[in-house]
């Protein structure tokens, strides 16, 4: 059994017709997109870049173990902050707002009150 099914063309003159065309079952249902395919970098462009990937690969590792170096520090020094009396929670907090500009903290500290009084709150 031939099946048929019909499909919506443009012809040259911009005018939509409809034409007859055999049915394929497996053929991807309309609206799906194909699988793209991307080429493998490595294997297209040669060993210079399989080498400039490790480099890559290096570089980022040693950043992430620098980071983690760098809170460890941190941690020693709230241990350190904790240990004299400081609360920590709070250092942070101030660490944060010295992050930011004068009138960015100034606004969240305007909005944060207009908010507090209107839960009375303050």
């Amino acid at each position: 059994m031939n099946m048929m099914t019909m499909r919506t063309v443009r012809d040259a003159g911009g005018m939509v017709r409809h034409m007859p065309t055999a049915f394929v079952p497996n053929a991807p249902a309309k609206g799906r997109k194909k699988a793209r395919v991307v080429p493998d970098p490595i294997k297209t462009n040669g060993e210079g870049t399989a080498e400039e990937l490790r480099l890559l690969v290096e570089r980022s590792e040693r950043i992430v173990e620098e980071i983690k170096g760098a809170q460890d520090d941190l941690k020693d020094v709230m241990a350190e902050a904790k240990g004299r009396g400081f609360d920590p929670k709070a250092l942070r907090k101030i660490m944060a707002i010295r992050l930011k500009k004068k009138e960015e903290f100034q606004e969240e500290e305007a909005i944060l009150e207009v908010y507090l009084q209107a839960l009375g709150m303050i």
